[in-house]
C-alpha cells in the first residue's frame, strides 16, 4: 500500500501495525483515572506518531488545549472553539451530487506527504470475504479538530469517491475496538453532509467527553438485525448494534445497505 509521491528528506516512515482479535478492547473502557483507562498498543502508537508530526510542523497549525463546554439543556451538547480550523483549513470541495464521481484533478489523498502517514493498519491472517476489513493508512488530518485527529484511508490510488463501503466501515469499527480510550470516535461524513474531500475516508479522533448519541434511548425496529431508532437526538438517526467482533461483517453490510437507500432517496447522511 502506497501513500503519495513527493517524500522529502527527513520525512518519518509509517509504522506497520498488525493486529488480531486479541488486541480488541471489548470491555467498557474507563475515563481518565478509572479502571481500564490505560492506553492500548494502538493508542500509544497513534498518539506517539501524531505528537511527533506536530513537533515536526506537518500540520497547518499547532493545536493546543481547546475551550470546551457542555451546553445547558437536556441534550448536554459538547461545544468547542477551534478558530484555526475555521481560518486555516483547506476550503471544502463543491458537492453537486450525492453520487459525485472521484475527480483526480481536485485535491485528494494521493497528494499527501508520506510523512503524514502514521500507521499502516492490517489485520493478521487476512480475510477474503466481500466485507473483509480494508487495509488502512492512518494519516494525520493536517487541520485537526482535536488531539489525535487522523484519517483512515483505504488505498488512495484506487480513487474511490466518498461513498461508504462495507470493507472501509469494518476496518474503522475494528480500529475503534483497538482503542482503550472511551473518547476515541470514528465517523464518516457523506457528500452533502460536511464531507470536504470527495475521496473515500473516515475520521477518527479523541474527545475527552461523553456524547449524547452514545447514551440516547433507542426504540427497537428490527432486533434480529440489531437495528433501532434513536430518540432524543438533534437529527433522525438509526442505531446498528453488534454483540461482538463476529457481528461486524454483517453490521457493516447492513449500514452500507441503509446508506445506499438514503442516497437513492437524495438524503445526505453521516455515520458515527
Amino acid at each position: 500500500m502506497a501513500a503519495a509521491a513527493g517524500e522529502e528528506p527527513g520525512d518519518p516512515s509509517p509504522e506497520d501495525f498488525v493486529y488480531g482479535e486479541e488486541d480488541f478492547v471489548l470491555q467498557g473502557a474507563g475515563w481518565g483515572g478509572e479502571p481500564g483507562s490505560a492506553p492500548s498498543r494502538f493508542d500509544r502508537a497513534l498518539l506517539k506518531g501524531w505528537s511527533d508530526r506536530m513537533e515536526r510542523g506537518l500540520f497547518r497549525y499547532r493545536l493546543g488545549p481547546l475551550p470546551t463546554r457542555v451546553l445547558p439543556g437536556p441534550m448536554r451538547l459538547v461545544a468547542q472553539l477551534n478558530v484555526q480550523r475555521g481560518t486555516e483549513r483547506r476550503p471544502p470541495q463543491a458537492v453537486r451530487s450525492l453520487r459525485q464521481p472521484f475527480d483526480p484533478r481536485a485535491f485528494n489523498f494521493t497528494r499527501i506527504r508520506p510523512g503524514e502517514v502514521l500507521l499502516r493498519l492490517r489485520r493478521a491472517g487476512g480475510d477474503d470475504g466481500p466485507a473483509a476489513p480494508d487495509h488502512l493508512l492512518v494519516a494525520i488530518n493536517v487541520s485537526p479538530l482535536e488531539r489525535g485527529h487522523v484519517l483512515l484511508l483505504p488505498e488512495p490510488a484506487r480513487g474511490l469517491p466518498q461513498a461508504l463501503t462495507a470493507p472501509l466501515l469494518r476496518g474503522g469499527l475494528e480500529a475503534a475496538l483497538l482503542s482503550a480510550h472511551p473518547g476515541f470516535r470514528v465517523g464518516f461524513n457523506g457528500l452533502g453532509a460536511c464531507a470536504s474531500v470527495n475521496h473515500l475516508h473516515l475520521h477518527a479522533f479523541y474527545l475527552g467527553r461523553p456524547l449524547l448519541v452514545e447514551s440516547a434511548p433507542a426504540q427497537p425496529l428490527c432486533p434480529r438485525r440489531g437495528l433501532s431508532f434513536l430518540r432524543g437526538v438533534p437529527a433522525p438517526a438509526f442505531l446498528f448494534y453488534a454483540a461482538g467482533p463476529d457481528g461486524l461483517e454483517a453490521l457493516a453490510r447492513d449500514v452500507c445497505r441503509a446508506a445506499e437507500h438514503l442516497a437513492d432517496a437524495g438524503l445526505a447522511y453521516n455515520v458515527f
